[in-house]
């Protein structure tokens, strides 16, 4: 699977993606796309048919899954943003969750759960 990082998440998720399977991860802040608008980011991942990982709660109002193409969304809901706390939930999550059943998803992933909503 393909992914992008979100400019809001530490780049060392890079590793711990890359090292649970045979994934290619991007980043908004190496792309140089760090304040490109939500729609945009979300056509760019759709166009590279990536799985956009953030924390930005944006990406899941309805009025933006339902205005467009969206390949995939994976929004983790950490406690707090510090880099040991979202790879904490990370971890978590790949550890409980196929990365491989991403595409046409949102998936939001708190500590202990794990809420799916289909894209149609």
């Amino acid at each position: 699977m393909k992914f992008k990082l979100d400019e809001n998440l530490p780049f060392s998720l890079k590793r711990i993606i890359e090292s649970s399977g045979a994934h290619q991860v991007d980043s908004v802040l190496h792309e140089g796309l760090v304040g490109t608008d939500d729609h945009d980011l979300i056509k760019h991942c759709f166009d590279e048919q990536r799985i956009l990982i953030t924390l930005d709660n944006d990406f899941i109002h309805s009025h933006l899954a339902k205005s467009q193409k969206i390949y995939g969304v994976i929004l983790l809901k950490s406690l707090t943003q510090g880099k040991k706390a979202v790879n904490s939930l990370f971890n978590s999550f790949i550890n409980n969750y196929d990365l491989q059943d991403t595409q046409n998803k949102i998936l939001i992933v708190q500590l202990n759960q794990i809420k799916i909503r289909l894209i149609s």
